[in-house]
C-alpha cells in the first residue's frame, strides 16, 4: 500500500536524523500509517549506502515556493 507524499524519486533532501544530503530512492513501506523511503547517503569516503528512513524525516534542500 502507498501513502502519498511530497517526496519525489531521485531528489535530493536533508535527513533530520543524520543532518547530511539523501537521494530518495523509492518508497518501500508503510509503518503506522507513515510512508518509508529507501534513501542512498555518500559516506565520507566516497562509500553510497542506502538505509530507510521515514518520509517526516526528509526536508526539502530548497523551501518550495508557490509562485504567487
Amino acid at each position: 500500500m502507498k501513502v502519498t507524499t511530497s517526496i519525489m524519486h531521485g531528489a535530493e533532501y536533508i535527513c533530520t536524523k543524520f543532518g547530511d544530503v539523501v537521494t530518495a530512492i523509492q518508497q518501500v513501506a508503510v509503518v503506522k500509517g507513515q510512508a518509508m523511503w529507501e534513501v542512498e547517503r555518500q559516506l565520507a569516503s566516497g562509500v553510497k549506502k542506502r538505509i530507510i528512513v521515514s518520509a517526516r524525516s526528509l526536508l526539502p534542500l530548497q523551501p518550495v515556493t508557490s509562485g504567487i
